[in-house]
């Protein structure tokens, strides 16, 4: 007979998953519907509604365009939530192919392991910034960058879990049945590895939309012309003191959106992680 979760227990176990996921998954859908949901049109210029403060016109006032900061804000969140999970993907199977091939090949693994150390030796916003420059303006060049920064660690995990895997009994006794390399990797291997790479799925998403403001704000990666969070922030650093609306509502996203990510990360990893229960 199944006992039923007391609600303490349930919240306890399920409740950061709930809290951060929901969040997430309403700023998802208001990304989504921000075309339907935003008043104006975010780039258009309005120079008789310059530095207007919060109203029932413009809910989060505008800038010294004269730009809706609102319907910046929705357009914003496609950006960033768009930028965090291609990263976050094309990172993370980047990282499953190398960590892979590392911890199964010590040839492979003495060669990129010592590349992957080389791109790491430098601080990731300083090498984010770098690539963005390099590759020039534009969101899928914001992703290439910060998936070359986001694809080490992932491929580390990967790799050490591997090395600690690859000896087992279940790998041994399929490779004693004449399985071939790549079958073990990718069907005995590899789902021992999950519970490590969902966590750090969200970890990166979340680094992501944060290094993505942070180059927006410089002034490098995405398009100026394209809203986002960090380019909001960025032309609103002028008018902190005298209209700081203009910061206030662009941070409260990224943290909103950071944080949820985190809380639902954090989740995760006590309901996957054994060593947690």
């Amino acid at each position: 007979m199944q006992h039923k979760m007391k609600p303490a227990v349930f919240l306890r176990k399920y409740g950061r998953i709930m809290l951060g996921g929901g969040v997430l998954a309403l700023i998802l859908i208001v990304a989504v519907a921000a075309p339907l949901l935003a008043p104006y049109d975010p780039t258009a210029i309005d120079p008789y509604s310059q530095k207007a403060f919060p109203s029932a016109l413009h809910l989060m006032g505008t800038d010294r365009f004269g730009r809706d900061i609102f319907s910046q804000v929705l357009y914003g969140a496609r950006i960033s939530l768009l930028v965090g999970a291609v990263v976050a993907i094309v990172s993370t199977a980047a990282g499953i192919v190398l960590g892979l091939l590392m911890g199964y090949y010590k040839l492979v693994d003495k060669i990129v392991m010592r590349i992957l150390e080389g791109i790491s030796a430098f601080p990731e916003m300083l090498l984010a910034l770098t690539l963005a420059c390099i590759f020039g303006n534009g969101v899928d060049k914001v992703i290439i960058a910060l998936a070359i920064v986001g694809t080490p660690n992932v491929a580390r995990i990967v790799r050490s879990q591997v090395l600690s895997i690859k000896e087992s009994e279940h790998v041994e006794s399929a490779r004693a049945m004449g399985a071939t390399d790549l079958r073990i990797m990718f069907k005995y291997i590899l789902p021992l590895c999950v519970s490590p790479l969902i966590i750090r799925f969200t970890t990166t998403m979340a680094s992501a939309i944060l290094t993505e403001a942070s180059l927006s704000f410089l002034g490098v990666g995405v398009d100026p012309t394209t809203p986002t969070w960090g380019s909001i922030l960025s032309a609103a650093k002028t008018f902190v003191i005298s209209h700081p609306y203009m910061a206030i509502y662009p941070g409260v996203a990224i943290v909103v959106t950071v944080l949820s990510i985190s809380i639902l990360g954090d989740g995760l990893r006590d309901l996957l992680d054994p060593k947690m229960k």
